[in-house]
């Protein structure tokens, strides 16, 4: 092979796995979380805690569940989205029901 078509292969490796890369950092991860949902720092904010300790941002939910009154299971799609409740995870394609225990 001449030289400058071993730098083109060479080019076209480095570049084919620089868009692997982007493809799994974009890559979206389903999250279960069980607890009570409360007030975020930032007005019609709504946040939870989960059992890893990570916060998450679940102020997209439609039917908004009434902060701390009683704990829900949510589950939901994690999201490189930011927020203006600048305040945990921001989760999308989010699914809750209320459970049996009260928030304290």
């Amino acid at each position: 092979m001449k030289c400058k078509t071993k730098m083109t292969v060479a080019a076209l490796l480095f570049a084919s796995g620089l868009a692997a890369n982007v493809q799994q950092a974009n890559a979206q991860q389903r999250v279960t979380v069980i607890g009570c949902p409360t007030a975020g720092v930032e007005l019609n904010c709504l946040v939870i805690r989960g059992a890893d300790n990570n916060t998450y941002n679940i102020s997209g939910a439609r039917q908004r569940p009434q902060p701390s009154q009683r704990a829900i299971r949510l589950s939901g799609m994690t999201s490189k989205k930011t927020s203006y409740c600048q305040q945990g995870v921001v989760l999308e394609n989010i699914v809750w029901s209320y459970t049996d225990q009260n928030c304290k």
